[in-house]
């Protein structure tokens, strides 16, 4: 029956959770508490990235995955932004914003250039085991190759193979295990001096232009970083002398040691062709680097770097039986090279 025409007539209201004429359920300050956690470690890391603070060895170690990172840093503010906590979503966008700035120009290219060509390959061996038929194979694409973890009998499968007769000229520093180094090239090449190091380092010049075949330490123990840094502030800084450093960093762009190397007026063939994101290293199962036996995703350890030459292009392959990528990077030498 109708209800008399005094009588209160009280609303029927739906709450969000689907109750009536029950108030609104309460913030829950926990679960806000709870994520502002990731908002703050990721906050902290991009300020660490963004100031070259990576003053532990964790901090070393986590900044060569700053692109991983970087994707992971977006879960919290979406996260937060779902539960409807705005506040900390805003907070938590600086993260991914920061670390977003640093690595884009990574996949830009710079313009065209212009100059003779030269090709320069960069091969980790493996502590000498990687295939020797896929390095002579790769090794018909340059005219210099850098080659890391050379070791005595590497070499001599890799002339066994025929890298000989298609890089005639050579400067070597073979060595046990992962110590060795060398220079292959189409052209006489003349020694020069390298930096010293743990692992050895081969140096020499052709056409006027200096190379030198990289390999620095790994800090993949804290007992390790004291060499990896003083190894990466012994390389020759850009002088105006063309040179091509080419190998085994065990540094990406986001360490601050290899950035110093780069500001004294390097530049990185892969950021220069837009590639500076593509790993080059990942680890053999059982091998330093993984973590309770599970393999990381690739990170970007080998480099081609340059000073006084322009980069036209870089292209990446796997090579069977090694833990690394080879590198092979289209220079251009200035004119005067072949005058």
């Amino acid at each position: 029956m109708p209800a008399p025409e005094n009588a209160a007539v009280t609303p029927f209201r739906h709450t969000r959770d689907g109750g009536a004429g029950r108030p609104p359920r309460a913030a829950r300050p926990s679960l806000t508490a709870l994520l502002a956690v990731p908002v703050a470690l990721t906050t902290l890391f991009a300020l660490v990235r963004l100031t070259g603070t990576e003053a532990t060895w964790p901090l070393r170690m986590a900044v060569a995955y700053t692109p991983y990172l970087a994707a992971a840093a977006l879960v919290p503010p979406l996260l937060a932004l779902a539960l409807r906590r705005r506040r900390l979503a805003l907070a938590g966008c600086l993260a991914p914003v920061v670390l977003a700035a640093l690595l884009v120009p990574r996949v830009l290219t710079d313009g065209a250039v212009v100059g003779v060509p030269l090709r320069v390959g960069s091969a980790n061996l493996y502590y000498g085991e990687a295939d020797p038929a896929a390095v002579v194979a790769f090794a018909r694409e340059v005219d210099v190759l850098s080659v890391q973890e050379l070791t005595p009998e590497a070499a001599d499968a890799l002339d066994a193979a025929g890298l000989g007769e298609v890089l005639p000229h050579r400067v070597l520093t073979p060595g046990p295990g992962a110590t060795g180094t060398g220079l292959y090239a189409r052209r006489p090449l003349t020694p020069a001096d390298a930096p010293p190091g743990r692992f050895a380092m081969t140096a020499a010049v052709l056409d006027g232009v200096e190379f030198l075949a990289v390999h620095t330490s790994a800090p993949y123990a804290p007992g390790l970083v004291d060499d990896w840094l003083a190894e990466l502030a012994a390389l020759p800084r850009a002088d105006g002398v063309p040179r091509v450093l080419a190998g085994d960093f065990n540094a990406t762009l986001d360490h601050a040691a290899l950035r110093a190397l780069l500001d004294s007026g390097y530049t990185d063939a892969a950021e220069a062709t837009g590639h500076g994101l593509t790993g080059t290293w990942r680890p053999h199962s059982g091998d330093h680097g993984t973590v309770l036996g599970l393999t990381p995703p690739p990170v970007a350890l080998d480099h081609v770097l340059v000073s006084g030459l322009g980069v036209a292009s870089l292209r990446f392959a796997d090579l069977p039986g090694g833990d690394h990528r080879v590198l092979a990077a289209s220079l251009a030498l200035p004119d005067w090279a072949h005058d």
